[in-house]
């Protein structure tokens, strides 16, 4: 408006297209106040017309989708030396090529030097391209073949998670989860935060339908504690 509204301004009824408007307002608006109680009554029609739609809405706007490829992020336990995170890299990247669906396989571990990922190390992804479904076996299906790809890569120490990219990329930006369901422990000790997940992890393990679950470790990683002799640091400063 500030760039748009200058110099000087014509009066409202000068201008053609507000004289037009105005016409058309008016005479709503006339018959709008003369019969409120039928306006407002309306209005709630209306609005409570939106109320099935919206139940059926669910817990979330977008639906579930088949984006065609899928992405591969296990979990390891905290402390893996980047050699082991090679390893279990190429290893479940080869086991993963072994499905005949499977047209092309890039994995991914660490993280760019950079803040916006934060990525540790034991956190890695493979990306998983298909072939188009005429080449895939019969009466294959996407459901069947992530079944069948989390039966073919057992590797002890990692937990599978089988999920769209796109979509696991807005519910990490939504939630900080990247497995479609996840329970959040918090509190004051990291060792007892880590205890009550292990047994959180441990319950969640014996609900029917629970492919797989993992419980990160706060405390069983490598740290470097800095500490600083303030007093020599103010001296030096």
């Amino acid at each position: 408006m500030g760039y748009l509204i200058r110099g000087r301004i014509p009066k409202e009824q000068g201008n053609p297209i507000n004289r037009g408007l105005i016409a058309l307002y008016r005479p709503v608006l006339t018959r709008a106040l003369a019969y409120p109680k039928i306006v407002l009554g309306v209005a709630l029609l209306i609005l409570l017309a939106t109320a099935l739609p919206v139940m059926r809405i669910g817990g979330e706007f977008m639906p579930p989708l088949d984006e065609g490829d899928l992405l591969y992020m296990p979990s390891a336990l905290p402390g893996i030396s980047a050699g082991k995170v090679t390893e279990l890299l190429q290893r479940t990247n080869r086991l993963i090529k072994t499905v005949p669906e499977v047209a092309s396989v890039f994995g991914k571990a660490g993280r760019a030097e950079t803040a916006t990922d934060p990525a540790p190390l034991e956190m890695f992804e493979t990306t998983i391209q298909f072939k188009p479904r005429d080449q895939w076996r019969a009466d294959m299906t996407p459901d069947k073949l992530v079944q069948e790809l989390d039966g073919i890569v057992k590797v002890p120490g990692l937990s599978n998670i089988w999920v769209p990219p796109i979509r696991n990329r807005i519910d990490m930006l939504a939630t900080g989860i990247k497995s479609p369901v996840g329970v959040k422990v918090a509190g004051m000790d990291l060792h007892e935060v880590d205890r009550l997940a292990a047994a959180v992890e441990r319950v969640v393990k014996q609900v029917p339908g629970v492919t797989s679950a993992f419980a990160e470790r706060l405390s069983g990683g490598r740290y470097i504690d800095v500490k600083i002799d303030r007093d020599a640091a103010a001296r030096t400063a």
